[in-house]
């Protein structure tokens, strides 16, 4: 709370806030205040960023373009280096917590619409290459002779063939992309706002489209149906390419959560999620259920 007070203390109508309420965070320390009878929400931002492969200036950047375009946040205040930041608080329900809503077709076409307006923002100086920060983690892994799942090397074997088959990526699946679309960042259906943006960078699409699939469970996926909504919602179609394409990256994006969980073990990380959550029981339980898959 000290920490807190003293980066209120240090924004200009901030330093006397006449409430605080934690918030759920897993990486950072998220609070709710209240100034003038308005609520804000403040972020103490980890001090792990760059282990993270997080770009605190291509977040504030991001963020800004996000803010313009009206789909993401309102910030008032970002601070770097740190990446402390004070934003608007944000009416509107964490599509998450109505897993059912999210799966019904017009709403998830209208996050797919929302996504599509992400990957037309103007390009930032910041890449984000999932692949790379998997294999990162997986080399701490041995370093630090962490133990994990029996055939677990499988899942490197399944994405280095991934990686041969997709080849080169094209220019037009090239753009800004999120990188978090878990659905504990997708607030409202209409209008649809998106928050944290640490990963944000230039990537491949698909991989926000892959999101999409895992956003409410990464442990139980979207089926066939709903993969055919973002697709033709997105392209116009569903083609077998593109079909291919979303199904690879699905398992991508489930192996970059098991990265994230392993990075963040050997981190040391506060664990401040669930009851009974270590990110090291949660990522070597998603990898077993990955290994089986195979």
């Amino acid at each position: 709370m000290r920490d807190l007070l003293t980066f209120l203390g240090s924004v200009s109508g901030f330093g006397e806030p006449e409430s605080i309420e934690p918030l759920r965070g897993l990486s950072n320390r998220n609070f709710a205040i209240v100034v003038d009878d308005e609520v804000f929400v403040v972020r103490l931002a980890s001090a792990h960023a760059k282990s993270l492969g997080i770009s605190r200036e291509a977040e504030a950047e991001a963020l800004r373009l996000a803010g313009e375009a009206g789909i993401g946040p309102d910030v008032l205040h970002y601070i770097l280096p740190e990446g402390h930041m004070i934003a608007r608080w944000l009416p509107a329900q964490e599509i998450g917590q109505t897993p059912e809503t999210y799966r019904e077709p017009d709403v998830l076409r209208l996050i797919v619409r929302t996504v599509k307006r992400i990957h037309g923002l103007p390009d930032i100086d910041h890449s984000f290459d999932p692949v790379d920060r998997i294999r990162r983690a997986f080399q701490l892994v041995a370093e630090r002779d962490i133990p994990l799942p029996d055939g677990s090397g499988r899942v490197l074997r399944r994405l280095d063939d991934i990686e041969a088959e997709r080849g080169a990526l094209r220019p037009e699946h090239y753009a800004l992309c999120h990188n978090d679309l878990f659905a504990g960042n997708i607030l409202g259906s209409g209008p649809v706002r998106v928050i944290d943006w640490e990963f944000a960078g230039m990537g491949d699409i698909f991989f926000d489209l892959a999101t999409l699939v895992v956003a409410c469970d990464e442990s139980s996926p979207l089926g066939d149906e709903p993969r055919s909504i973002i697709l033709d919602e997105y392209f116009g179609e569903t083609s077998k390419e593109d079909r291919r394409r979303l199904d690879d990256m699905v398992f991508v994006v489930r192996l970059h959560v098991v990265a994230w969980g392993i990075t963040h073990h050997v981190l040391g990380t506060l664990e401040q999620g669930w009851e009974g959550f270590t990110f090291l029981g949660f990522a070597t339980d998603l990898l077993e259920q990955l290994t089986g898959e195979l």
